[in-house]
């Protein structure tokens, strides 16, 4: 049978809330936070065990940088965050709290869990958001599953989080997947490692980038037998950052032609990525200078999915906004990562223009865009908004604005402007901007 009939049933109003963020990610956590901070009666969903997704069960060893410059470009909660992490010794062997902050992921879990505590929004964890109910243009009720068993929640704006975009497809959003053909960039698993002499590895590691190229490199010993060849994936990234002494960070390997809402690619990018480290990490203690005692303690909980779905927006932010350093009256957060696109697959030619564009495209000092709440307001659901990487952008300035610094000011802007909806009694296209970026300007937001 290709499908079955599920028979109809009454299922329970878990509760009613002002605000609900499906998705407890950077920017759901900032999100809930945010609205909570407002005065909106908020609940946050998170499908796994704790919230900060990629930044903690997904083990990425720092932040994309906070701003290029001395002065922070991406500023607000997600900055609050690290300096929290700063304070109780959480930033590793880094001081500052801008370029590639390395973070201890086990803080930042309860750092995460203080701060949305203490904004007063409440957490359901071990919950999955599968559905929605809608009456016209606007969703009355998400579904959400978990151990307690399959119920609706409702609210009176939803912000999705998800990263996926879950909601806003569920709720028949559209959007855009991929590249032309479809294709997402490359997915990785991150892992941390004890037992490495940092300062032999390095070397050695410099020393290969100098005279092979580390692509060629480890082509080379999966070629000979040295390293597991693995389907659709290869072998990438010598450069793990320190976290603590004697703890490494790794954002490690490409998990070719995956897409992050597939759950049998979920599945193979996690086993891959576990094949992968594993190997290198065996590899490494035999051959390696440095890594003779070095063992994995813990690989990611998380797949590292880089791209899946992006909304079409009431705006859709564009390389072109990009290269003209462009800002817009409604912006809700300045930025100046470069456009940050891995390759879709291992051809050879692909990986160079990656290479080549991630050279290229760095703003000038100084400058900045703007990521405008239009952009944030998915077309055809008018209670909803989107924070995090499916906010409405080409692909190219998809590989700025969805890095985790970014994520944390697309949802600070979120849960603010649903909560400031709700107290207005209002819909979010219809949000006064002078209101909304003050607003966020007073409580530590950057938006010009």
């Amino acid at each position: 049978m290709k499908s079955i009939l599920e028979p109809a049933k009454r299922i329970p109003v878990f509760g009613t809330y002002d605000v609900v963020v499906c998705g407890g990610g950077p920017a759901g956590t900032a999100s809930a936070i945010a609205a909570a901070r407002n005065g909106a009666k908020t609940l946050l969903i998170e499908q796994a065990g704790a919230l900060g997704g990629m930044s903690t069960l997904g083990e990425v060893p720092s932040f994309c940088p906070f701003g290029k410059g001395k002065k922070p470009a991406i500023t607000g909660i997600g900055l609050e965050a690290v300096e929290r992490l700063k304070k109780c010794g959480g930033l590793g062997v880094t001081a500052d709290a801008i370029p590639w902050v390395v973070k201890d992921p086990e803080k930042l879990k309860v750092i995460y869990d203080e701060m949305v505590a203490e904004s007063g929004a409440k957490v359901l964890l071990f919950t999955f958001v599968s559905g929605v109910i809608k009456s016209k243009e606007k969703i009355s009720y998400v579904l959400i599953e978990n151990k307690s068993g399959r119920q609706a929640v409702a609210a009176k704006i939803f912000v999705d989080a998800t990263g996926d975009a879950d909601v806003a497809a569920a709720a028949g959003c559209a959007f855009f997947k991929g590249d032309k053909r479809g294709i997402m960039q490359a997915a990785s698993l991150c892992y941390r490692s004890i037992g490495i002499d940092k300062k032999k590895y390095y070397k050695f590691a410099r020393a290969i980038d100098t005279q092979k190229g580390a692509k060629e490199w480890w082509a080379s010993l999966v070629k000979k037998g040295k390293l597991a060849k693995i389907d659709k994936a290869e072998y990438r990234g010598l450069g793990p950052q320190e976290i603590y002494p004697g703890s490494l960070g790794h954002n490690f390997g490409h998990v070719y032609f995956a897409d992050g809402t597939n759950a049998d690619d979920l599945t193979r990018v996690m086993v891959s990525g576990r094949k992968l480290a594993q190997s290198f990490i065996e590899y490494g203690r035999k051959h390696v200078p440095g890594m003779k005692n070095a063992r994995i303690v813990a690989t990611a909980a998380l797949p590292g999915i880089r791209e899946t779905r992006r909304i079409k927006g009431a705006y859709e932010l564009t390389l072109d906004d990009y290269l003209n350093a462009r800002h817009f009256p409604d912006d809700i957060a300045v930025y100046d990562y470069t456009i940050d696109v891995h390759n879709a697959t291992s051809n050879k030619k692909e990986a160079r223009k990656f290479d080549r564009d991630f050279d290229s495209l760095w703003l000038k000092k100084g400058q900045t865009y703007g990521i405008r709440f239009r952009a944030l307001l998915p077309q055809g659901v008018s209670n909803l908004l989107v924070a995090g990487r499916s906010v409405s952008s080409d692909r190219m300035m998809n590989g700025s604005v969805r890095v985790m610094p970014a994520c944390f000011a697309t949802g600070q802007a979120a849960g603010t402007a649903a909560a400031l909806s709700v107290k207005k009694n209002t819909l979010p296209a219809k949000l006064d901007m002078k209101l909304l970026r003050a607003k966020l300007e007073k409580q530590g937001a950057r938006v010009k």
